[in-house]
């Protein structure tokens, strides 16, 4: 639990480390990954679309909708719904959060842990 805190507060306090930084509850973005690579979703109920693929995106916050590509999806936050077009790498400490997948980016399957508690990753055919 610490250094799941610990994480969560790593990538909280440093926004420069994120292109984009949605802080906002109930925010809808489309983030334009060839600008921004990297995504941090700090608030609840984020609707967020990424268009290209994105380098990271880190979900601290909870009950965000995501879609679209990125190398390396890290979800800390709860109850979290990805579909990834693309991804390399899904990472979930986070509870209750479903990961739907389409391909590798680079790889034929991404890489997944999903230590958290009764997270769902699947591949969508």
């Amino acid at each position: 639990m610490k250094a799941l805190l610990a994480t969560i507060l790593l990538f909280a306090a440093a926004p420069a480390a994120a292109d984009v930084s949605i802080v906002a509850n109930n925010a809808k973005k489309t983030v334009d990954c060839k600008k921004h690579k990297s995504v941090n979703i700090v608030g609840n109920h984020a609707r967020v679309t990424l268009k290209g693929q994105c380098e990271k995106v880190m979900i601290a916050g909870n009950h965000a909708k995501v879609t679209g590509s990125a190398t390396a999806f890290y979800l800390a936050g709860n109850h979290n719904v990805i579909t990834a077009d693309a991804t390399d790498e899904i990472t979930i400490p986070g509870n209750h959060n479903t990961v739907t997948w389409k391909r590798g980016a680079s790889v034929d399957e991404p890489a997944i842990s999903a230590p958290g508690n009764e997270n769902k990753v699947s591949k969508k055919e």
